[in-house]
């Protein structure tokens, strides 16, 4: 762990470890820890993919106070394994009407579009980070057989819902946006409701997976959106 002031009231935690679910377990067992320690000291723990940042109050207590009150955390006394995890369900349309990208990504990696599908469907994905947008979900880590960079030139209007990869992650757009992403597919989900208690359904440290859909389970999702369902291991 490293600490960085950025300003009077707020501080970086980082973590020099490589991205796995044992690491985003224990960031997220990290900041439960630290906003049930800190109480009133802080006005939120917000988790990354790497880090956590804190934001204190100005009246409360000292940054250099807490950062010492985080450090006697025992790290051998987080138990990462056994807490409850929500697995959430997305349905996926890989249709070529919502996959632009999807056939430059497989002719980069040399598969075919459905050895691509498989592979995306196969794994289920940490929540690894929200932000860019909100709702947005960085989600990791796909397989090496589907990487591929970003784009050179983003696109100016990626649809609302639509998933896209890139480098080692996947996400899902909540709302139409420019990006650089490339998109394979489109979920009738819906991301971010600010009418919600919850407005974002999910949280870093949950999971994602991807269930594949046709074209016309999507458009007839699209006039009733759901919350997804989920498991919890």
């Amino acid at each position: 762990m490293q600490f960085f002031n950025l300003n009077e009231n707020t501080f970086l935690i980082t973590w020099n470890q490589n991205l796995d679910s044992n690491l985003t377990n224990l960031l997220t067992s990290y900041r439960n820890i630290i906003i049930s320690i800190c109480g009133d000291d802080i006005q939120d723990c917000v988790q990354s993919i790497k880090s956590l940042l804190v934001i204190t109050h100005n009246n409360g207590s000292s940054i250099k106070e807490i950062i010492e009150k985080i450090k006697m955390i025992d790290p051998k006394k987080i138990n990462i394994k056994n807490k409850k995890i929500k697995v959430w369900k997305i349905p996926i349309c890989y249709d070529l009407e919502f996959a632009p990208d999807i056939k430059a990504v497989s002719d980069l990696n040399n598969i075919s579009i459905q050895d691509l599908i498989e592979i995306h469907l196969s794994k289920t994905y940490d929540v690894l980070s929200m932000g860019f947008l909100p709702g947005f979900m960085y989600l990791g880590k796909t397989d090496n057989r589907i990487h591929c960079e970003r784009k050179v030139k983003p696109s100016l209007n990626i649809k609302k819902g639509s998933i896209g990869l890139a480098l080692n992650q996947t996400c899902i757009y909540p709302t139409e946006s420019p990006g650089g992403w490339n998109i394979i597919g489109i979920t009738p989900i819906e991301l971010f409701n600010l009418q919600s208690n919850s407005p974002c359904f999910s949280k870093p440290g949950d999971k994602i997976q991807f269930v594949e859909i046709s074209k016309s389970q999507y458009v007839s999702s699209l006039k009733n959106p759901d919350k997804p369902d989920f498991i919890e291991l």
